[in-house]
């Protein structure tokens, strides 16, 4: 979400070494995209002292004294980093919001004015995210013997604990293989509330596949851990393919092959809208999409009929239970994304 603004400093400071401090599986998906000079994990201990009181380690000060400027991305204002990134040494520090705290400004917006005293541009209409050469040209071949993904579609995959490579003779996977169409469906979020019922993507999934010829590939993270059993049983009956705790790396390339895709207010939502290839039909329920929602010419957004929704305000959800989503109707669905189909 904050790809618009990252693409406004890149685009304001041409000549500037950029570096990135953070989540290193998710600044590498970044990285052709700002040009990156770096990427920096943040979970490593000599970021430790940036959160807490007292001198800082001349070794870390050294390392940040070359900055002229930073950027904190974080939820709230409070946060120490800025006040210690200054007494590291580097003269210009902004905190700039993850989201808004209370009210209904998109995110974009909210960092599009945060950024406007440092003379940044931050086009909010939308952000294209391109993979890197080596990543995108393994794209193709989805479900493909060159494809190191599922070694049969009732497998699921887990690159970062057991990598499979794809089964060289895997007749099961013929009609799905190759440059077809594909649907990608992803029926979690990290936050139960947020999630259409499973029974109705199984319903879309299936129809969809039947009328338009399309393959199918689940997506699951690591969220979703518990429905993996349900899933391989899903997919295998149907024929699909499922993707299950894979980078974020691996699912871009996949996604970037996809017609459709179909998922929740979650950040694979995102990601898929930022990659350009699919059109995106992403369910709302308590969360404003006036707020999360993926910007984007071929973005549908579809909300349920409750008269409370959206209700949450930040990350915190009041309800006990998901009833806007499951008021949206399987029918509803299906016809916005039979709308957008090619």
């Amino acid at each position: 979400m904050a790809g618009p603004a990252l693409m406004a400093v890149r685009d304001r400071y041409p000549g500037a070494r950029l570096v990135g401090l953070g989540h290193p599986e998710r600044w590498g998906l970044l990285a052709t995209t700002l040009s990156l000079a770096e990427v920096w994990d943040s979970s490593e201990s000599r970021w430790a002292p940036l959160f807490a009181d007292g001198p800082l380690p001349a070794a870390l000060q050294a390392r940040l004294a070359p900055f002229q400027l930073a950027l904190v991305f974080s939820p709230g204002s409070g946060t120490p980093v800025p006040a210690r990134l200054r007494q590291a040494g580097i003269p210009a520090v902004h905190w700039v919001p993850s989201f808004p705290e209370a009210g209904r400004e998109a995110v974009g917006a909210l960092q599009a004015r945060h950024l406007s005293g440092l003379g940044l541009l931050v086009a909010t209409t939308s952000f294209r995210l391109n993979l890197p050469q080596p990543l995108a040209a393994k794209a193709p071949s989805i479900g493909s013997t060159g494809f190191p993904a599922c070694a049969a579609p009732a497998k699921a995959c887990g690159y970062q604990d057991n990598p499979v490579q794809a089964n060289s003779d895997s007749k099961d996977l013929a009609a799905l293989s190759g440059p077809g169409a594909w649907l990608a469906v992803a029926p979690g979020s990290g936050q139960a509330l947020k999630n259409w019922p499973l029974a109705h993507y199984y319903e879309v999934s299936r129809a969809l596949a039947w009328q338009y010829k399309l393959g199918v590939v689940w997506l699951a993270g690591p969220a979703e851990a518990g429905w993996t059993t349900y899933l391989e049983a899903l997919a295998a009956a149907q024929g699909h393919l499922l993707l299950a705790g894979a980078p974020l790396a691996q699912v871009a390339a996949v996604l970037s092959r996809c017609r459709l895709f179909l998922g929740n207010d979650s950040g694979l939502t995102h990601l898929a809208a930022a990659l350009g290839g699919p059109a995106v039909v992403a369910l709302f329920g308590p969360t404003d999409p006036g707020v999360w929602a993926p910007p984007g010419k071929r973005v549908r957004i579809l909300t349920g009929t409750c008269a409370q929704a959206p209700c949450a305000r930040g990350r915190a959800i009041p309800c006990d239970t998901s009833q806007c989503l499951e008021d949206l109707s399987v029918e509803r669905v299906l016809a916005v994304a039979g709308a957008i189909l090619p």
